[in-house]
């Protein structure tokens, strides 16, 4: 079993982890470190909860020069709410060190003006989403001619076809020897082949260990009318009495509408959705962590990258339309050996979602009716 201190790592940031309770490195994070801390591309495939953010981010940490003011690394997001996680991660490493890495956060519905101005203090690392670090990159307010390295993180979601225009863009301003980091909780697929098409003998690595083996989910669905919805999750979360819940919904709207039909008979309870300010998504996310809160309500903003301890259900009252779209929801549960419990409330024409999540991860969803 290798340690911090035999991958590297400094005191200070062995120190720092020992505080969240991070004692031993995961499969994924031992695997990965020396390619990144080499400067090498590479893929970091892995199961949520497994380790991946730290996987990149201690080796990038360590190389980083402290002794110059240069922008060394970006990292791009897909969501506002895992830019904020990551950077607060960046902050929880670096409280004991000194100096310390200077770490800027840039993502939209936040002061585009206050970031430029932030900028001039000269951050060694950026961490934010696409749209925004695009932005600046190109009004070169943030400056990239020499950065080392670029982390592309759930990259399956970035490099869709709908964004893989804007990813290569930023990659541009960026130097051509630099490193391309790209993360993912799903196998290796057609993302990978783009990922190989834009770095440079990109290295495949997934956790091989127990740690990548499937997290203890148990899968349920219900089978209900679709306009029954929330009258069947009213009565789920009062029968089930889940610890801590996300119910995921597709639309803005939709989240808003059922936080309405809910927050009656079920006032710990907040709304998430991406029309909200961002003050308002991290205060939803602040009570959710914290217990304030046992219901969070998602639209499909919150259900890539969040790691949430202590998640003990998650309700899909709109189905996804992908099975990586479903693993990524329930991954918000089961997370570093925990259990957790799954359960899909589908409508008669959604059935047949069921069974390809069924036959595309090879799991088997449970059908629950309100008498048990």
């Amino acid at each position: 079993m290798s340690t911090f201190k035999e991958l590297g790592l400094c005191d200070s940031r062995i120190e720092a982890l020992s505080r969240q309770q991070i004692t031993v490195p995961t499969d994924i994070q031992i695997e990965g470190y020396p390619i990144v801390r080499n400067q090498q591309d590479i893929w970091l495939s892995a199961p949520t909860g497994s380790g991946k953010t730290l996987a990149y981010l201690l080796p990038l940490l360590a190389g980083i020069d402290l002794s110059t003011t240069d922008l060394q690394v970006a990292i791009l997001s897909p969501t506002q709410e895992l830019a904020v996680q990551i950077h607060d991660c960046i902050r929880a490493l670096e409280s004991s060190t000194t100096p310390s890495v200077r770490c800027q956060l840039l993502i939209g519905n936040a002061s585009a003006l206050r970031q430029k101005e932030k900028l001039k203090k000269k951050p060694h690392l950026v961490v934010g989403t696409l749209g925004r670090m695009l932005e600046l990159g190109r009004t070169r307010k943030l400056k990239l001619h020499l950065c080392r390295s670029v982390v592309i993180d759930e990259a399956d979601n970035l490099l869709a076809d709908d964004r893989i225009a804007d990813v290569e863009a930023f990659i541009k301003m960026t130097p051509r020897d630099r490193q391309l980091i790209f993360t993912s909780a799903t196998q290796k697929g057609g993302a990978f082949g783009i990922a190989e098409s834009i770095g440079k003998d990109v290295q495949w690595r997934a956790a091989r260990s127990s740690q990548a083996q499937p997290p203890a989910i148990e899968h349920r669905y219900v089978e209900t009318r679709y306009h029954n919805k929330g009258r069947v999750l009213q009565q789920l979360l009062q029968s089930l009495t889940p610890e801590r819940a996300i119910v995921f919904v597709h639309r803005n709207v939709s989240a808003e509408e059922l936080g309405d039909e809910l927050s009656r008979r079920h006032p710990q309870l907040a709304v998430i959705h991406g029309n909200l300010s961002k003050f308002a998504r991290q205060n939803a996310l602040d009570c959710f962590r914290s217990g304030e809160i046992k219901v969070l309500i998602a639209s499909d903003v919150a259900a890539r990258g969040l790691d949430i301890k202590g998640v003990t259900h998650i309700f899909n009252v709109d189905l996804p339309s992908s099975s990586d779209d479903y693993i990524h929801r329930v991954g918000r549960t089961g997370r570093m050996g925990a259990s957790g419990h799954a359960l899909s409330l589908a409508s008669e024409e959604e059935m047949k979602l069921i069974r390809r999540y069924e036959r595309d991860l090879n799991i088997r969803i449970e059908r629950l009716t309100l008498d048990d």
